[in-house]
């Protein structure tokens, strides 16, 4: 009699615990979610798990995490779906290998949020950062994009180096177009209707080997119609490795000026130096970026940005200390020499820079002003009629005034 009593009693427990967890399970699905969290993966077994993590540790919590796996043949799916059995909220999608731009269409197209939120499957997030950029756009119709700052963070979490800290609000399209201070895809908040309707991500890309820009290229459909909006916080941790090789960096600008010349075909009327300073300083920048692992593969592009735009060199390198400016030769000096290469911080603020990107402080500014003849070229750009003036012929809602801040 008293078995069977204590049989019955865990029977009842353990059907409460179900029932329990059934209860929730609905709860969370009859509950539309307001962001979507998408993440396309490919051979992502070494993050995903830490990306994941930090997606549903949000303090935003009327969310959903889709990720696609895009034709991985490691253990991207078994990490995911482990996953997905103790958090409801995350669901994943399976394709053959088609590229990160069909990925991320495909878990728009199955999305049920109101906004998107983009995410790499190794780049992580601040908790707070959804929260922080969801607010932004309560009462606010005008506005179809909301960015972050970030820091790059190595293979342990690491911070190597700070974005500035751009307050581009507004109408920001002549700007992006410039200069990409959003920086990486992981950034953006977006309203989901406005990313619709400008076409979402562009396979086309990858079909012309030039993977690599479709982010810039969706930001800037919308900025061409949208507002923009900026937590003016470091709440992105965006991953850099050795292991990306020098190609790619090529790769990337041969996309980034594909995307120049689809914006030119669009906009005919926008100026044409635009076009220039924007190639200019993607040519220098990604020639930097290559000779950490290759310097022979720089000086195309680094020549090519010199005829283009020679301001574009010091757009990229020009930095108001030399302490600075030694950091950064000091990524490509262990190239040059046959050695062993590491990451190495360029920021000259230890504060935030070689300790771990969770414990920094995200309002923390680790970057200096720029000098004053960026300013003024910004200011420039600014001036410069945007698609959205050309085509209403209305006022400028940005305020050329809040460029940088520096914080201290």
């Amino acid at each position: 009699m008293i078995l069977s009593r204590s049989i019955m009693l865990v029977f009842r427990l353990v059907a409460l615990r179900l029932s329990s967890s059934f209860i929730k399970s609905r709860l969370f699905f009859d509950m539309k979610p307001a962001v979507s969290v998408i993440i396309p993966a490919y051979n992502a077994e070494k993050t995903i798990r830490h990306t994941l993590q930090s997606a549903s540790s949000q303090t935003f919590k009327q969310l959903e995490i889709i990720v696609v796996d895009d034709g991985s043949t490691d253990r991207t799916a078994e990490i995911v779906e482990a996953f997905a059995t103790s958090d409801p909220r995350i669901s994943l999608l399976r394709q053959q290998n088609q590229g990160v731009a069909v990925a991320r269409n495909l878990a728009i197209h199955a999305a049920k949020g109101e906004f998107i939120a983009p995410l790499d499957a190794d780049d992580v997030w601040h908790p707070t950062k959804l929260e922080k950029q969801h607010g932004l756009f309560q009462s606010r119709p005008s506005l179809g994009l909301v960015y972050a700052w970030y820091r790059v963070i190595d293979d342990d979490d690491l911070v190597i180096e700070c974005s500035p800290p751009i307050l581009a609000r507004g109408d920001v399209h002549n700007w992006l177009l410039v200069e990409n201070f959003i920086g990486n895809a992981s950034s953006p908040l977006i309203r989901r209707s406005v990313l619709t309707a400008t076409g979402g991500y562009d396979p086309s890309l990858r079909a012309a080997g030039a993977q690599g820009a479709e982010d810039l290229q969706m930001q800037l459909n919308i900025a061409a119609i949208c507002d923009y909006d900026v937590v003016p916080e470091y709440l992105i941790g965006y991953r850099r490795s050795l292991s990306s090789m020098s190609t790619s960096y090529i790769v990337m600008l041969k996309s980034h000026r594909i995307v120049l010349e689809a914006v030119r075909t669009r906009h005919p009327q926008l100026a044409s130096f635009l076009f220039r300073w924007s190639d200019g300083v993607a040519s220098a920048y990604y020639g930097s970026e290559a000779a950490r692992m290759s310097p022979g593969a720089a000086i195309a592009p680094l020549v090519h940005a010199t005829r283009t735009d020679p301001a574009a060199l010091f757009h990229v390198f020009a930095k108001p200390s030399v302490q600075d400016l030694w950091r950064r030769l000091r990524r490509f000096v262990p190239r040059l020499l046959a050695v062993e290469q590491r990451m190495v911080p360029t920021s000259p603020h230890s504060i935030c820079t070689s300790g771990s990107f969770f414990d920094a402080d995200p309002t923390f500014i680790c970057q200096p002003v720029p000098p004053e003849w960026l300013r003024r070229r910004v200011q420039v750009a600014l001036k410069t009629p945007t698609p959205r003036q050309l085509r209403e012929s209305g006022p400028r809602s940005i305020d050329p005034s809040a460029l940088v801040e520096d914080g201290a």
